[in-house]
């Protein structure tokens, strides 16, 4: 089954969001997601604990395991033993250069790299890329800019972006900083339960998400028929 990691060497770019987003549309479409949170932090899994002490998981077609405390080499297994267990697996790796990180990104086969529109995510955004070609060279990734207003944009914004596509495989679609994504985990649920919950409007944030979700496993089917 398909494993999509997270990498960011610089917190505070949206991962633990972004890997919800995915997650939720996902499940949205009928499919199971086992999630590594292999961030210290540990924000996925104490959305999950949470979750399930409020009785709040559903079909269960959404499980967090922590990858916190694994030693960096056996991630690998961690994944190999996902993939077995859902139809999709998500690695929201520490937002920390680390071997555990490039270990996850070994046994992907997608990497999304999410970076907010500044000269440092920018700097670590580099090194998390060279990082993926020097010791994971051939696993296919993009960066995704997070964090962004939908109307007012800062010309220094709009310059990093411009530096970011012209160097990086980059998506299309940015993740607006949206009301939607925040309800996830302040109401620890997933973007079609806020929806139904009427707790913030989910129309933007989940045609995002629906879109990288769409993007990645497009480029995974087509990587995947060009080595059949």
């Amino acid at each position: 089954m398909p494993v999509i990691t997270i990498a960011q060497s610089k917190g505070g770019a949206g991962k633990t969001t972004l890997a919800l987003a995915l997650a939720s549309e996902f499940e949205a479409l009928g499919g199971s997601v086992f999630m590594l949170d292999a961030d210290r932090q540990n924000s996925l899994l104490n959305w999950y604990r949470d979750r399930m002490n409020a009785d709040r998981a559903g079909e269960g077609r959404i499980t967090v395991e922590d990858a916190s405390q694994l030693r960096d080499a056996d991630i690998g297994p961690a994944i190999a033993r996902a993939r077995d267990a859902a139809q999709l697996v998500i690695v929201d790796s520490e937002g920390t250069s680390n071997f555990k990180t490039a270990y996850a990104a070994m046994d992907s086969d997608f990497v999304v790299i999410p970076t907010r529109s500044s000269r440092l995510d920018l700097e670590r955004t580099v090194e998390t890329s060279d990082m993926l070609g020097k010791m994971c060279g051939g696993v296919p990734y993009r960066v995704l800019i997070t964090q962004t207003g939908q109307v007012a944009r800062s010309k220094a914004e709009w310059e990093i972006d411009s530096q970011i596509s012209n160097a990086l495989p980059t998506f299309n679609e940015q993740m607006h900083t949206l009301d939607a994504f925040r309800a996830m985990s302040n109401y620890r649920m997933t973007l079609a339960e806020v929806e139904a919950a009427g707790l913030a409007k989910t129309e933007k944030a989940r045609r995002i998400a629906q879109g990288i979700l769409a993007d990645i496993l497009s480029e995974i089917q087509n990587k995947e028929a060009v080595n059949a």
